[in-house]
């Protein structure tokens, strides 16, 4: 610190003797001084026709002005990533993989979503906030807290653009690359890369006082950031059904699940007793398992019938088929259609 404070008094009183920044900064040079302190003592000092120094505000910490930078890159991280989530789920509907059941699509799309719908307002009204104050107090963009977070925020861009490329270029060198994937690589890389940029710009205009066109770099940002939200959130309301209708589909699925620990239930008596059980209530008794033995919706009982020492057939009425849904998937036993619908099954013994 004492050294800095001796740089920056020397500065000052070239300065006041009328001598060149480049003379100073040549000197300085000279003496040993990094380049980089010798710049920041310069940059002490608007360089303006006066006769004496005149200092530029120096960076400040407000408590109001840290809020508000931490909600602005909180709710910009949470954007960006719930923007990523949504578009890889585009791509993975585009083109499914086989190997993945995608049973949780929709679900991942309404978070998504729902994210989307309260983060990314946020980001706008918080990065609107702070350009009207800088706008009203200049010095308010050197606040400590921003340019940390800014720097923060590039790190964990470059991060990403660097893991994103050794990705693609791992694939390739295994002969893995698919349109799925190379998709996936140009999603992350264009959101990665669009961070970047614009806060490295950011901070290189913050740096060249008096630039034309300033702002430009921000209202850009702001219009391509916001134009590929909407967008994602138009193909995301056309993925997704009505309120009632996601209601009705995790019925279906809530039926499916009571079917599936009925079974284990079942399991469970034959492989105690050597006998099916003659009816669901016996299941109640049996200790390990409580499964759900009547309709989540209709609140009437499952139909269960023996059909010989082992074999037995349970029944639900459902609202949707999977086919319906676009979940069915070849050898998926619970596939079902639309109505009542019966499924024969074998006593086992449940794994260990």
């Amino acid at each position: 610190m004492a050294a800095e404070e001796e740089l920056s008094s020397f500065v000052r009183e070239a300065l006041t003797k009328g001598l060149p920044r480049t003379q100073i900064e040549e000197v300085l040079l000279k003496a040993g001084w990094e380049p980089a302190q010798v710049r920041g003592a310069l940059a002490a000092y608007a360089d303006l026709d006066f006769p004496l120094p005149v200092p530029r505000p120096k960076p400040y910490l407000s408590a109001r002005e840290a809020f508000l930078c931490l909600v602005l890159f909180t709710a910009l991280y949470l954007s960006i990533y719930h923007l990523g989530s949504l578009l890889f789920q585009f791509v993975e509907r585009v083109l499914p993989d086989p190997a993945d059941v995608g049973l949780h699509f929709r679900e991942a799309i309404r978070w998504s979503v729902s994210f989307l719908i309260i983060a990314f307002p946020l980001f706008l009204y918080t990065a609107r906030a702070l350009a009207r104050s800088a706008a009203r107090d200049p010095a308010k963009q050197l606040s400590k807290v921003r340019k940390w977070l800014t720097y923060l925020t590039l790190f964990l861009a470059a991060g990403t653009l660097v893991g994103d490329c050794t990705a693609l270029v791992f694939n390739l060198l295994g002969g893995e690359l698919t349109l799925r994937f190379i998709l996936k690589v140009l999603i992350v890389g264009t959101l990665a890369g669009g961070i970047f940029g614009h806060y490295l710009g950011e901070l290189r205009r913050e740096e060249q006082e008096g630039h034309p066109g300033q702002q430009t770099g921000g209202r850009l940002f702001t219009w391509v950031a916001s134009g590929a939200v909407v967008l994602a959130l138009i193909g995301s309301f056309l993925v997704l059904d009505s309120p009632s209708q996601e209601r009705v589909r995790r019925l279906d699925a809530r039926r499916v699940e009571n079917l599936r620990m009925l079974a284990g239930a079942v399991d469970l008596h034959w492989s105690r007793g050597g006998t099916l059980p003659e009816a669901l209530d016996a299941l109640a008794q049996e200790q390990g398992f409580a499964p759900q033995v009547a309709d989540p919706e209709t609140g009437r009982p499952y139909e269960y019938r023996p059909l010989g020492p082992s074999t037995y057939e349970l029944c639900a009425q459902f609202d949707r088929g999977t086919e319906e849904e676009g979940l069915a998937r070849p050898g998926d036993f619970w596939s079902h259609g639309a109505g009542r619908q019966c499924f024969q099954l074998e006593a086992k013994k449940p794994a260990r």
